[in-house]
């Protein structure tokens, strides 16, 4: 993590295990370093967007909104 303050997610538990089982399998330390790292990673196609209207072009190109 960043060295910030940490928050709790609340996840269904049959995601959480799909991704525990894929952090086990990647070689993560933890599962909560590997959901930290796909975030900063996906985080990374928003931070330069000028505007709000930006950011959700952005959402509909990548599918997570229509």
């Amino acid at each position: 993590m960043l060295g910030g303050k940490t928050v709790k997610v609340t996840i269904d538990r049959d995601l959480y295990d799909r991704v525990r089982k894929i952090a086990d399998v990647a070689g993560y330390a933890t599962t909560e370093e590997f959901v930290t790292h796909v975030l900063e990673k996906e985080m990374l196609h928003f931070e330069d967007a000028g505007s709000d209207e930006d950011i959700r072009q952005r959402l509909k190109g990548l599918g997570y909104i229509s």
